[in-house]
C-alpha cells in the first residue's frame, strides 16, 4: 500500500516520487518563472476548487504559458493523486505548479509548460499567531501583478525570516506608503465595534480566495458591516480583535501585533468560524 508523499502528478500523469526528473537549468529552477496553487483537500473533497483553477489559468495567461488541461480532467487527477498517497480520507494540502519550459536567459519566447501536482497530510499548528511589523515591503502591482500565486516568492521568504528573528510567526507586511497589506502567508481582517475591517486590493496583496469569501459570508448578516481600505498600522493596534485567512488554515485568531495583545476568543472570531463551518458543510465537492 502507498505512503503519503510518494505519488504526484507529473505533466498529468501519476508517477511515484522518485521518478520525477526537473533539469537542473529548469527556468522554473533558475528564475521562478512560474506560478502555483495551494488549497486543502477535505477528506477527497474540495472548496472553491473552481476559484483555484481559474487562478491559475489566469496566472498562467499572465506569464504566456500555454497549459493543456481543463477542470475536470484537473479535478480527476487530484483525486487520483489522493487516493495513490492515502489521503482520500483525511485532509490534505494540495499545491500545483507550472512552470515554463525553454531556453536560459531572462527573456524566453517559448510559451510551454510542465506542471506538478503534490499532495501531504496537513500537520496541524497552534490555532493562534503572532504578527511583528518587518521592514521587507510588498511588491508594488506596478512592478508585478499580485492578482497570481507567482512562483518566485523571496519577498514573502525574506519578511518571514524577519518576523521569525523578531519573535513572531509571521509578518506584517507595509506597502511602499506604509499601508497595511497582508502577512507572508494570509490576509488580515481585524474588529473595532461593529466593524470588520481589511485592506483592499489597492494594497498590493494578494486577494485570497478565503479572503473573499469571508467578505462574502459578512456582508450576509446584518450586525456588522466590512469595510475595505488603506490603513496604517496604529489602526490595527486599536482593534477589538484581529485574525488571518488562508485557503490551508482557514481562519486563524491572532494573540499579538508587535507589542500590542488582542482577544482571540472574541466571539466575533468564533461566529465567523461557525458561519465558514456552515458554508463548508453546504459547499464542498
Amino acid at each position: 500500500m502507498s505512503k503519503p508523499g510518494t505519488h504526484i502528478i507529473f505533466n498529468g500523469e501519476l508517477i511515484p516520487i522518485d521518478q520525477a526528473s526537473v533539469p537542473v537549468h529548469s527556468r522554473g529552477l533558475m528564475y521562478g518563472d512560474g506560478c502555483f496553487e495551494s488549497f486543502k483537500a477535505y477528506k477527497g473533497k474540495f472548496l472553491k476548487l473552481e476559484d483555484h483553477f481559474n487562478r491559475l489559468m489566469q496566472g498562467c495567461r499572465y506569464l504566456g504559458l500555454e497549459v493543456h488541461f481543463g477542470y475536470e480532467d484537473f479535478k480527476s487527477k487530484l483525486i487520483e493523486l489522493l487516493e495513490a498517497n492515502c489521503l482520500v480520507d483525511e485532509d490534505a494540502m494540495v499545491r500545483v505548479q507550472c512552470w515554463r519550459e525553454g531556453e536560459r536567459g531572462y527573456f524566453s519566447a517559448s510559451e510551454d509548460a510542465s506542471w506538478v501536482t503534490t499532495c501531504a497530510p496537513i500537520n496541524e499548528k497552534n490555532h493562534l499567531i503572532k504578527l511583528a511589523t518587518v521592514s521587507v515591503r510588498a511588491i508594488p502591482s506596478q512592478a508585478l501583478e499580485r492578482k497570481y500565486k507567482l512562483s518566485n516568492g523571496l519577498n514573502y521568504i525574506q519578511a518571514a525570516r524577519e518576523a521569525h528573528a523578531l519573535g513572531a510567526d509571521d509578518a506584517l507586511i507595509l506597502t511602499l506608503d506604509d499601508y497595511i497589506s497582508e502577512s507572508s502567508t494570509a490576509n488580515l481582517f481585524w474588529l473595532k465595534e461593529k466593524t470588520i475591517f481589511t485592506p483592499s486590493e489597492d494594497c498590493d496583496l494578494l486577494p485570497g480566495i478565503t479572503r473573499n469569501l469571508l467578505i462574502e459570508l459578512i456582508s450576509k448578516q446584518t450586525e456588522y458591516s466590512v469595510e475595505e481600505g488603506k490603513y496604517q498600522i496604529e489602526h490595527i493596534q486599536d482593534a477589538d480583535a484581529v485574525w488571518v485567512t488562508n485557503s490551508i488554515r482557514e481562519i486563524v485568531p491572532v494573540l499579538r501585533v508587535d507589542e500590542t495583545l488582542f482577544d482571540i476568543s472574541h466571539p466575533v472570531i468564533q461566529m465567523f468560524k461557525e458561519s465558514f463551518e456552515l458554508y463548508k458543510l453546504n459547499n464542498l465537492s
